[in-house]
C-alpha cells in the first residue's frame, strides 16, 4: 500500500509539473472555423486572350464551429467586380474586399490578398486579411479554397470558361 501511495504521489507531482510548466508561445487559437464552397461566374467567359470580364459569385460557409462565438454557424459572402483575365493569368492572385453575412444577422467586412499554388495538379488559393469592421473586427481571416478537377479546356471554346467552384475552409483568429 505504501508503494502504491508513493507511485500515485509521483504521478500527481508529474501532472502538476506538466500543468504548471511554462509553455512556448503556441499558435493563436481559432475564434471560428468554417467549411463551405465558393462559386465564381465570369461574364464573358475567360479565354486564352486577356480581356476585362465581370467576376461575380458567392462564398458560402455551411458549417462554422466556435467555442467563443457559438451563434456563428454559417455565412454567405456575395462578391462582384471586374478584372482583366485570361486562362493563363486566371490564378495570378490579387486583392479585394468582401462582406460576410452571418446566420445571426450580423456581418463582417474584410479585406484580403490572395495567391494560388499548384498542388498535385489541383489549384489551391489562399486569401488572408483582417476583419475591418463588424462581427469579429480585428480578427485575421484565412480562406483556403481548392479547385479540384478544374477543366480548363473550356478556355478553348467560343464561350470560354464561364464558371468554377471549389471547397473552402475559413479560419478566423485574433491578432
Amino acid at each position: 500500500m505504501k508503494k502504491l501511495s508513493a507511485v500515485l504521489a509521483v504521478i500527481a507531482m508529474s501532472l502538476a509539473g506538466v500543468v504548471a510548466a511554462p509553455t512556448a508561445a503556441s499558435a493563436t487559437p481559432a475564434l471560428v472555423t468554417c467549411t463551405g464552397t465558393t462559386t465564381v461566374i465570369f461574364s464573358p467567359g475567360v479565354t486564352s486572350t486577356p480581356q476585362t470580364v465581370g467576376v461575380s459569385g458567392q462564398d458560402t460557409a455551411d458549417l462554422c464551429l466556435s467555442l467563443t462565438h457559438p451563434q456563428l454557424t454559417g455565412f454567405i459572402g456575395p462578391f462582384s467586380g471586374t478584372a482583366t483575365q485570361s486562362c493563363t493569368s486566371l490564378f495570378a492572385g490579387g486583392s479585394g474586399a468582401e462582406t460576410l453575412y452571418w446566420n445571426d444577422g450580423t456581418s463582417s467586412a474584410w479585406s484580403y490578398t490572395n495567391s494560388f499554388s499548384n498542388v498535385n495538379g489541383t489549384k489551391v488559393g489562399t486569401s488572408t486579411g483582417p476583419i475591418t469592421s463588424g462581427t469579429l473586427a480585428g480578427a485575421t481571416v484565412t480562406q483556403t479554397i481548392t479547385f479540384a478537377n478544374l477543366d480548363l479546356t473550356a478556355c478553348t471554346t467560343p464561350q470560354g470558361l464561364t464558371s468554377l467552384s471549389g471547397l473552402d475552409t475559413w479560419t478566423f483568429t485574433r491578432l
